[in-house]
């Protein structure tokens, strides 16, 4: 097997696990009522072109802003990395973020919220998520694997007792990323 079918066949178990575990689990963000008739999340095809290894960029300590929440409230997070990557011979950037007002939250993690040109319309309107770690340095420098297929909604897509965090415009890219999660319900 190839580089790709060997990712495909590791991202469709990935899948598979997730939609066993919100089917079956008492943490499942999917309503009990509709549990019993759930077949799966809806997935765009594997797009291996948008699994990318990226610098991590640093942005100064002490940059924070606030995110808007889907119940009304807002969330303290800082401002952490800018991380760049190309579709289709172009280059675009997202900011990634720590959260800023919690002292438990995991501090390795790159939290990096986005919309593009398919929100609201094939995926979730307030955008989807992506969840990066520092992977390796060469030289001293970061990196890690940015991967769209691993985009997911933010669980207020499927139950509106969550609080989610609202993209910011920031994190909006004037592009489709046919990656990843797709609506709950079409």
């Amino acid at each position: 097997m190839g580089i790709e079918q060997d990712y495909s066949k590791a991202l469709t178990h990935f899948r598979q696990e997730k939609d066993a575990f919100f089917k079956e689990s008492e943490q499942s963000p999917i309503l009990e009522e509709e549990r019993a008739t759930f077949t799966g999340l809806n997935y765009y095809p594997p797009f291996f072109a948008l699994r990318q290894e990226v610098q991590i960029e640093k942005l100064p300590e002490g940059d924070h802003t606030q995110f808007a929440t889907s119940d009304g409230a807002t969330r303290l997070y800082a401002r952490f990395c800018t991380v760049r990557f190309t579709v289709e011979g172009q280059e675009y950037s997202l900011t990634g973020y720590r959260v800023a007002d919690d002292p438990e939250a995991d501090d390795t993690g790159i939290f990096i919220p986005f919309r593009d040109a398919l929100s609201g319309k094939e995926t979730y309107g307030a955008g989807r998520y992506l969840d990066v770690q520092e992977e390796h340095e060469h030289d001293g420098v970061p990196f890690a694997i940015l991967d769209f297929n691993l985009a997911y909604n933010p669980y207020c897509a499927y139950n509106d007792g969550y609080s989610c965090p609202i993209t910011p415009a920031e994190n909006t890219l004037p592009i489709a990323i046919y990656a990843g999660e797709r609506n709950y319900h079409d």
